[in-house]
């Protein structure tokens, strides 16, 4: 399923697309629990030959034509799950990298692509990377990885980019699953994810992948019926495709904000509308409003001593491109 939805994604977008693979476990016969789901961890036997299956995944993608950016060490490294998973601790995980995945990453010609630690929950990203980045290891890490189920936790980012101003900062994984989150309540859960995707870039994220942008209409198929929602649902039986609104949140962060854009600073009168806001390449700037409440907001957007009055209606995102700022400042 993954490769033809890949082919389909360049073919729209027209270009290649840089990806990022991320290992959920390795084989059971190479696991303390001899099993790819509930845990478990790498027999340290299986370390060196792990790392080898890690680069011949990547050297299978690249033979296909397409292009890996970069790689995670482990998907949620401290969860245990009924689907694939795998634990590793900062000490493991640092020794796995810095004596067998890096060491083949070289050896295979692959040290073009990044390595992101942890790939798990903020309110540890922090702890995680002091424990895995020092000396030895630091020019083996790009970044690190990290998912939201675990609240906003924005200041774990801070503190990140404070001890690690040169590192990269990505959300890897961001999903609602109808579990914890009502499948009719569409503005409310993508709400969620906006308001967690503006905390994020207001605290130094970087980049950011959906997970997962197709489903069919329970939001599956998926083999522990931990069904999700995504930005597309599919009707199998009607052949119908369904955009859920959450597809309308993530689309102001991904058109409006280009690659390479800067973020620049910003005040707001009240925590009721979520804010941010980036100077892109081209010198626009773009201000990405959002209003999770049942009210409308008013606000003045003052810019270089020049207002414009915006209403933000309730349960809604708005964003604001201003193409002419340099002449304001003239």
């Amino acid at each position: 399923y993954i490769l033809p939805f890949l082919d389909a994604a360049e073919r729209k977008a027209g270009k290649k697309l840089k990806i990022m693979l991320s290992a959920w476990s390795p084989p059971a016969f190479m696991k303390t629990n001899s099993s790819r789901t509930h845990g478990g961890r790498l027999r340290p036997e299986y370390r060196k030959r792990w790392a080898q299956y890690l680069c011949r995944y990547i050297e299978e993608f690249q033979k296909g034509g397409y292009t890996v950016e970069r790689i995670s060490i482990q998907n949620e490294p401290k969860a245990v799950q009924t689907w694939d998973s795998c634990l590793y601790t900062a000490k493991e995980e640092r020794e796995f990298l810095k004596d067998f995945l890096y060491p083949a990453l070289k050896e295979h010609g692959l040290s073009q692509v990044e390595v992101f630690i942890w790939d798990h929950n903020k309110e540890r990203l922090y702890e995680r990377a002091v424990e895995t980045i020092d000396a030895e290891t630091e020019e083996m890490v790009a970044g690190a990885a990290f998912h939201w189920y675990s609240g906003d936790h924005f200041e774990a980012l801070d503190l990140f980019r404070k001890r690690f101003p040169g590192k990269k900062l990505i959300l890897s994984e961001s999903c609602l699953e109808f579990c914890k989150y009502d499948k009719a309540m569409e503005d409310a859960n993508a709400a969620r994810l906006g308001h967690d995707m503006i905390g994020n870039l207001n605290h130094g994220m970087q980049a950011f992948y959906d997970w997962n942008l197709l489903l069919d209409s329970k939001g599956g198929p998926n083999h522990v019926g931990n069904y999700c929602d995504a930005p597309f649902l599919f009707d199998v039986e009607t052949g119908k495709l369904k955009e859920r609104r959450i597809l309308r949140y993530y689309w102001h962060f991904a058109h409006f904000i280009k690659p390479g854009a800067v973020r620049i600073a910003h005040t707001r009168y009240t925590e009721e509308l979520d804010v941010t806001a980036w100077k892109n390449p081209d010198q626009t700037i773009v201000c990405i409003m959002m209003n999770r409440f049942d009210h409308e907001k008013n606000c003045n957007l003052r810019v270089e001593g020049q207002i414009a009055k915006i209403k933000i209606p309730a349960h809604s995102i708005a964003s604001i491109v201003m193409e002419d700022v340099s002449e304001i400042q003239k």
